[in-house]
């Protein structure tokens, strides 16, 4: 599956934004994290790190993943299908609902430590993917480039595998994000999935 014809306007901001926060970064030797970064044990006074955090990333690869496979592939796919307007509804309240669902539990539980900063657009991301199981679920991805699976397989793997890695942190890796922004996406695209399917009347005859 790749995205086809010119990239889209809001496909394109977010791409620009992404990268440039990364060099901002970068040239702060990673200090903006402090401040931008998703650290729960911070949000009652800085709670704009629900939403910045998902604009920074650890390392070029982390980003380059989340923006080309995420945002262009997955991202420019979806908002073919829903529009611009609801994409970018998506991806945002995606990547909100993932920052909250991982502050709630590492406040709760202490599962990773909340004085850890987290980053990244993945729980947009998966936002993104959880609506495309819900709108395209055999639509086929490669896994690692080489091994075909339909998307609501892979989607079913992952949330597994988040449910049972979560508790350890595992890699580093904020799976309780992931697993926000994937549960909202599904419920996100059930809701388009219904209006999408009304009939549209381009032209009325009365007599």
């Amino acid at each position: 599956m790749f995205a086809r014809g010119p990239i889209p306007r809001f496909i394109q901001a977010l791409l620009l934004a992404n990268a440039a926060m990364f060099l901002a970064a970068n040239a702060s030797g990673g200090a903006i994290i402090q401040y931008l970064g998703l650290i729960p044990a911070r949000l009652h006074y800085m709670p704009w790190m629900l939403f910045t955090n998902m604009f920074l990333h650890m390392g070029f690869w982390h980003l380059f993943a989340n923006m080309f496979f995420g945002v262009y592939m997955f991202g420019s796919y979806l908002e073919g299908i829903i529009g611009q307007k609801r994409f970018i509804r998506t991806y945002f309240l995606g990547g909100l609902a993932a920052a909250v669902f991982y502050s709630a539990i590492s406040l709760t539980i202490g599962i990773p430590d909340p004085r850890q900063p987290a980053i990244g657009a993945s729980g947009a991301v998966f936002a993104v993917i959880g609506a495309l199981v819900t709108l395209r679920p055999n639509m086929i991805i490669y896994l690692n480039l080489f091994f075909p699976m339909k998307l609501w397989v892979f989607a079913g793997l992952y949330m597994a595998y988040s449910i049972f890695a979560f508790p350890s942190s595992a890699g580093g890796v904020a799976h309780s994000a992931h697993l926000g922004g994937l549960l909202i996406g599904l419920w996100m695209g059930k809701k388009y999935k219904s209006s999408l399917e009304r009939p549209v009347y381009t032209q009325i005859r009365y007599y």
